[in-house]
């Protein structure tokens, strides 16, 4: 082989390691800014364009558009084309009889494509549609305004506002605490100090807004980091019976709970205990050592 021809297939195994990078992750406040239309719709239908024996062949997606939040669409009907078989970074999902908000940009011979690819199409309940409504008009008016102080000071209680419902929570949790998340890992874009503008009566929303929350997710951690202090017996009880009460398909992600629950704590035993799953926890094979683990912690922390 020619050194210029292998030189060609480095620079194209290059490329396609760098697309199967997970991109900037994008919270509601940057899919507002970014994208040229917002629609909230109903998916009727999606089909694929291509040959199924085409692995990267695109998926297109019939949306109703029942109201258009931002730029100009006449259409009752649009289309817009996805690569559903993309791995990484992920791409957007779409299924058919769902209500979706969709943040979109014009894409090739009158379709829309998704901004962001998975950020940027957000399935949600018919009740969670009045919040987005409001937060997305909230932050479309923010947008305009000059003083760039209160700009900043009206999108931190913006971010409290998306944190306390449990539909937009990763996107306010996200920004206010980026490290608790690790997707944070593969932001390029500045990540704004908005934690530090908080006041009381916002972190007691956020305590209030954790301590409602039955269902514990991932991004509720992020809640936990920026309430902790001043609140650690309340916040502790919580994280332990959610560990208790942790399904089986999220056990992956009892470490997270486990460190949390060992902040006021100086025990050898638990930071043995808590190495231990950390190296086990993606191990498919692991799982009955896994819950024994867990089980092992919580009967020392359980007063």
């Amino acid at each position: 082989m020619k050194p210029t021809i292998l030189i060609l297939f480095l620079i194209a195994g290059v490329a396609r390691q760098s697309t199967a990078y997970p991109i900037d992750p994008r919270p509601l406040r940057k899919l507002i800014m970014e994208s040229e239309y917002i629609v909230i719709g109903h998916v009727k239908e999606v089909y694929e364009r291509r040959s199924k024996k085409d692995f990267f062949g695109d998926a297109v997606a019939r949306i109703e558009v029942r109201e258009v939040l931002k730029g100009t669409i006449i259409k009752d009907l649009i289309e817009v084309s996805f690569a559903q078989h993309m791995v990484c970074p992920a791409p957007p999902r779409y299924k058919a009889g769902t209500e979706v908000v969709v943040f979109l940009d014009k894409g090739d011979k009158g379709m829309f494509r998704t901004h962001a690819l998975s950020y940027g199409a957000r399935q949600v309940t018919l009740n969670d549609i009045a919040v987005f409504r409001d937060r997305i008009r909230e932050m479309q008016r923010i947008l305009t305004l000059t003083d760039t102080d209160q700009q900043f000071f009206e999108t931190t209680e913006w971010l409290v506002k998306c944190a306390e419902h449990e539909a937009t929570r990763w996107d306010g949790v996200y920004e206010l605490s980026p490290e608790s998340d690790f997707m944070s890992y593969y932001a390029r874009s500045e990540q704004l100090p908005f934690k530090y503008m908080l006041a009381y009566e916002q972190k007691q929303r956020l305590k209030n807004a954790l301590l409602a929350t039955t269902e514990v997710g991932y991004s509720d951690f992020g809640l936990v980091d920026l309430v902790y202090l001043g609140n650690e017996e309340a916040v502790s009880r919580f994280l332990l019976d959610g560990l208790k009460k942790l399904p089986a398909q999220h056990l992956w992600y009892a470490g997270e709970y486990m460190k949390r629950l060992n902040y006021t704590r100086d025990s050898e035993q638990l930071d043995t205990l808590i190495s231990s799953f950390e190296e086990k926890q993606f191990e498919s094979d692991k799982e009955d050592e896994l819950k024994t683990i867990v089980q092992e912690f919580i009967a020392l922390v359980d007063p």
